[in-house]
């Protein structure tokens, strides 16, 4: 039920977003932050650095973790869809929201395989950064597909 819900809601958002010159930016947001106002958490933002880093390890076309030392978190997603960038980052965003029905409620905690929910919509993710590449057949998979990296990192802190 919690997916066609946040499914239904990411869906019925992609119209209303404006275009721009890049629209990863906006739509990544847009998605994200329904996704974690649906479960309750306030919105992430933007990070170009972030973004920078998501799209060195995107054109590598290797659907494998980078080594980033953890300095950030990271999510990936991969399909064969060949669908506009719009409807593949709101496929990997609700496949990570979705992992939400693993949280274990009788013992308040979450069951394994949930790091891409609390990634993307954990409470002390406050930056990211995204992209997505067109990689060619043969690299991850048979078909052509498009890779999603996401980056994510705790809030900015204020100045003292």
């Amino acid at each position: 039920m919690i997916r066609y819900l946040v499914i239904a809601t990411l869906a019925a958002l992609a119209p209303a977003l404006p275009a721009s010159a890049d629209p990863i930016p906006g739509h990544a947001l847009a998605f994200h932050n329904q996704a974690r106002a649906f479960y309750g958490i306030g919105p992430v933002e933007w990070d170009a650095t972030l973004r920078e880093e998501a799209k060195w390890h995107a054109r590598t076309c290797s659907f494998a973790p980078s080594d980033h030392d953890d300095r950030y978190g990271e999510n990936l997603y991969v399909t064969t869809s060949q669908a506009d960038d719009a409807t593949v980052l709101r496929d990997a965003v609700v496949s990570w929201a979705n992992e939400a029905a693993k949280f274990d409620v009788r013992k308040h905690r979450y069951a394994q395989d949930v790091s891409h929910y609390t990634q993307a919509v954990g409470a002390k993710t406050g930056r990211m950064g995204i992209a997505i590449a067109d990689c060619p057949a043969g690299t991850i998979f048979a078909a052509p597909t498009k890779f999603v990296v996401a980056r994510y990192q705790g809030a900015v802190k204020a100045a003292s």
